[in-house]
């Protein structure tokens, strides 16, 4: 048995990923704003922090896994999106990375497959992960119109995804390993949100797994990748960001790799 820590365990890809590992045996401790083990805002540094220090209460000999999955959809305000799309899991990863060493564990965040799309600024981007100051960062984020909430969301996940590639080296001299999720469209309650204008936007373009129907990804096919790249069947990876989308980022950058 594995102790696993998880952000945004209580629905969507977060539940299905806490209930695999569950069914396997392992502990999952679930950091939630609702429904959770512990009860948290992320999007408040105060609230990571507590739930930093109640991982280390309870956990004092290590985790095996942590697995920051806790996000925002782009309709949230753009401070919201910022703070807890990529300040959050960067600060929590950062904390308990001691309790990851204890026990040789490993870091897996949920970013987004629409971090290779035209709605990234990189601007914001660079702005995020080269200067890596919340306040400063917040405070521009008041001038983001609503319109451009797509644009802030995916920029953060770019950001968050970047971040991921530029300290795995550094995790693994610690034999540590940190990998990153991209989902593409998937049927969560985020997304039952939507109106059936956004919906037939979304897919616009099919997904080739999906394809000759009108249906989004199952949470359970991005959970199976999380508990996956978490396990030590994953050993040998480090610093992926490993697209789990039905093939629609090989569809439309088929030359990129």
């Amino acid at each position: 048995m594995s102790i696993y820590v998880i952000t945004g365990g209580t629905t969507g890809i977060g539940a299905a990923t806490r209930k695999t590992l569950l069914s396997q045996g392992h502990e999952v401790f679930n950091i939630d704003h609702k429904g959770g083990d512990f009860i948290a805002d992320l999007s408040k540094p105060e609230d990571r922090q507590a739930a930093i220090d109640e991982v280390f209460r309870r956990y004092p000999d290590g985790i095996d896994s942590l697995i920051c999955n806790a996000g925002v959809s782009p309709i949230a305000p753009a401070e919201t999106i910022i703070s807890v799309n990529f300040f959050a899991p960067i600060v929590l990863a950062q904390g308990l990375r001691p309790l990851l060493k204890l026990k040789t564990g490993n870091c897996v965040i949920t970013s987004s497959n629409s971090i290779t799309n035209m709605t990234v600024r990189p601007d914001w981007v660079d702005m995020l992960s080269n200067v890596m100051d919340e306040k400063r960062a917040l405070e521009i984020a008041k001038t983001i119109p609503k319109e451009k909430g797509p644009s802030c969301y995916s920029s953060s996940k770019h950001a968050l995804a970047r971040w991921v590639r530029r300290v795995s080296a550094s995790w693994a001299t610690d034999h540590l390993r940190i990998n990153s999720v991209a989902p593409g469209n998937i049927a969560t309650p985020m997304t039952e949100c939507m109106t059936p204008q956004q919906r037939e936007a979304a897919l616009l373009i099919p997904i080739p797994t999906r394809y000759h129907t009108k249906e989004f990804q199952d949470a359970q096919e991005v959970a199976n990748s999380i508990v996956f790249l978490a396990s030590p069947l994953a050993s040998g990876i480090n610093g992926v960001i490993l697209f789990v989308d039905g093939g629609i980022d090989a569809l439309l950058r088929s030359e990129r790799f």
